[in-house]
């Protein structure tokens, strides 16, 4: 419900700005470059009791994905972003006799180079949407209870459409927020020597997804 509800809020936004007149529209001109860096960050605390038992979690995850554009066309961009990520999973089985705690962490780069297209609704507010193509490579380690270790590689492939906007707080300076992905993306996962492959369509409004940060243009 609350995915729905912002979709129909930034629909509204949009249809109701895009009424101003074309004098008053910001043109991301040919020749521009950008230069730009996003972030995200999720942080949440699960405490739920079934049956006897009692499972507490504890997720951190942050992301920061630099990126480079050059405006080959008015309103058209190229260009290559990248990133780093990491996670930690902290799980506590203060009820079970066998396996108290458990911890997991991840770190995942990416590369990816792109192509957006800004559409001006007005002087300094313009919507985007970002095709790309990239690569993300994850390294993760598992441990049960400080005894059982496991680690995990995965390679993943992908082809992704990001809506986002722009807003200009200086002639130079922009906010930026990109916000939910559809991707398709072909993973190969292999964990303590044994390999799986999965391939299929995704559509994301998490938190993972949602990246806030700022850009240059000149």
């Amino acid at each position: 419900m609350k995915r729905l509800l912002l979709l129909v809020l930034l629909m509204g936004f949009t249809a109701l700005y895009s009424q101003n007149s074309d004098d008053a529209k910001r043109i991301i001109s040919k020749g521009t470059w950008n230069l730009g860096l996003q972030a995200n960050l999720s942080l949440y605390n699960i405490d739920s009791h079934n049956s006897g038992s009692s499972v507490e979690t504890d997720r951190l995850a942050i992301g920061l994905f630099p990126r480079i554009g050059y405006s080959f066309s008015d309103n058209w961009m190229v260009g290559v972003r990248t990133g780093y990520s990491r996670s930690k999973e902290d799980n506590d089985l203060s009820l079970d006799p066998i396996l108290n705690e458990s911890e997991s962490k991840t770190e995942t780069l990416t590369f990816a180079p792109y192509v957006r297209r800004y559409g001006s609704l007005t002087k300094n507010l313009l919507f985007y949407v970002q095709g790309e193509a990239g690569y993300a490579g994850s390294w993760s380690e598992n441990i049960a209870d400080q005894t059982n270790r496991s680690t995990s590689e995965s390679d993943r492939f992908y082809v992704a459409f990001r809506p986002g906007i722009t807003f200009f707080v200086s002639q130079k300076i922009a906010l930026e927020s990109s916000f939910g992905i559809l991707q398709y993306s072909s993973n190969k996962l292999e964990t303590n020597g044994a390999e799986t492959t999965t391939n299929g369509f995704d559509f994301g409004l998490d938190s993972s997804n949602v990246l806030l940060g700022l850009s240059y243009y000149f």
